[in-house]
């Protein structure tokens, strides 16, 4: 597995642990632990994100970059 296809596996993680947590929200009166993991979630996939995206600009050394080739 690549360290791009990692990550995205990871956001998508997050995303699902997301939606499932707002799913569970109460209309009223949220308590503030589920708060505290809606920000921990919302933070960490921003950080994946930003994982995806600089991995996008600089892949990893154990891969070439596009258009070259390995001898």
């Amino acid at each position: 597995m690549t360290a791009e296809s990692s990550i995205a596996a990871r956001i998508a993680e997050l995303e699902e642990q997301l939606a499932d947590l707002k799913a569970r929200l109460p209309a009223h009166t949220i308590p503030p632990g589920m708060i505290a993991e809606m920000d921990e979630l919302e933070d960490a996939l921003l950080a994946a994100q930003g994982q995806l995206e600089e991995e996008r600009i600089s892949p990893s050394p154990e891969e070439p970059p596009e258009g070259t080739s390995v001898d």
